[in-house]
């Protein structure tokens, strides 16, 4: 799986390094500290496949019961932390938080010497951060109605998107308090190759972002809801996360996913700072790394692996559906968060800024 990732780890922590990688352990206590390890997560289908493939699993070989819990706000990992009441072990969650968390040092840093060194050396280094390691892939791609548009006929970029002429209908694109704009997405709108999107051009990137405007019939809160209206045909295209239009598509949804231009980034998992459990949150850790247990869970719910190794349990078939198959990753690019969530002199982010400035472009005519 062929990875370029530019500032990945120029964001927090990125001086320290990487830990030296050595042999791994499995801790085999009857008991964790507490009696059972937290593991936080986003909920829905993704959460109910690690239950039943990774967490169960672990629990049976150990002894030691896996809870989860979702989701995983920062803030709630703050209080917990300030508190020194930390009921959580392990997150699951995307790189804009973990850069947020490891600099507010609300975060342990990852011992990648307690990792299985086989695994981790099959994980793109693009994912490996010092305060996480990716688990799961997801991406903005283009998801559309098979009904307005059968396959072949669809739109396949993003300028496509943006033309309601040659592709008639509603457009559905992401907006909620505090999100960032599809900046990148709309420069490769008006024309910018994807390995020339950063730094982002911000100027030219809200002048297509006018244009988009006119022809977006709802604006979604959640990925699920954007899903609901392309399916019903309340939008017929719009920018949310492809794995969902793919189970949406395999439950017999009227949807479907291109891969062209998807803006990809990964689910990661980190350490709770201070967390009683550090030991067997590593290894539990390294028991969901493992190539078939990922490759067992994007059989389940379509998003890509991690682990390239998954792709040796996954046949043609199963690996077509998920974005980091070797000939869907080629056509995408990866988010680059150290662009967005470097602080500047101000202390704000490109993503406190372009967020606030998207509420203030929402409510102008």
């Amino acid at each position: 799986m062929a990875i370029k990732r530019r500032g990945f780890l120029a964001g927090v922590g990125a001086g320290a390094g990487m830990a030296a990688v050595g042999p791994f352990f499995h801790v085999r206590p009857a008991r964790a500290d507490k009696g059972e390890l937290v593991v936080v997560s986003w909920g829905g289908d993704y959460d109910d496949a690690l239950r039943e493939l990774v967490g169960e699993p672990y629990a049976k070989a150990t002894g030691i019961k896996v809870k989860f819990d979702t989701p995983p706000e920062n803030a709630k990992v703050k209080a917990m932390v300030e508190a020194k009441n930390v009921s959580w072990d392990i997150l699951l969650t995307d790189i804009p938080a973990v850069l947020s968390l490891a600099k507010d040092k609300l975060l342990e840093p990852l011992d990648y010497g307690a990792l299985d060194k086989k695994l981790v050396e099959a994980i793109p280094a693009g994912l490996r951060h010092p305060y996480a390691v990716g688990q799961r892939i997801y991406a903005f791609n283009i998801v559309y109605n098979t009904k307005a548009f059968p396959k072949g006929k669809h739109p396949t970029t993003w300028a496509d998107v943006w033309d309601a002429k040659k592709f008639p209908g509603g457009r559905t694109f992401n907006f909620r308090g505090g999100i960032a704009p599809q900046l990148e997405i709309a420069l490769i709108a008006d024309g910018v190759a994807m390995d020339k999107v950063y730094p982002l051009d911000v100027e030219r990137a809200w002048k297509s972002m006018d244009r988009l405007k006119p022809i977006v019939s709802k604006w979604y809160v959640s990925h699920a809801e954007a899903i609901q209206l392309i399916a019903a045909g309340e939008a017929v295209v719009g920018c949310t996360i492809g794995s969902r239009a793919t189970s949406a598509r395999k439950a017999g949804g009227a949807v479907d996913v291109d891969y062209n231009q998807g803006k990809v980034s990964p689910d990661n998992w980190c350490l709770v700072k201070d967390s009683a459990n550090k030991k067997v949150a590593l290894d539990f850790i390294n028991f969901a790394l493992d190539p078939k247990r990922q490759a067992e869970v994007s059989k389940r719910v379509p998003y890509g692996p991690s682990n390239k190794d998954a792709f040796a349990h996954l046949t043609p078939a199963e690996a077509a559906d998920l974005n980091t198959a070797p000939d869907n990753i080629k056509k995408q690019f990866w988010w680059d968060v150290a662009w967005w969530g470097t602080p500047g002199a101000d202390g704000k982010t490109e993503r406190d800024r372009q967020a606030e400035r998207y509420a203030q472009w929402m409510v102008k005519g």
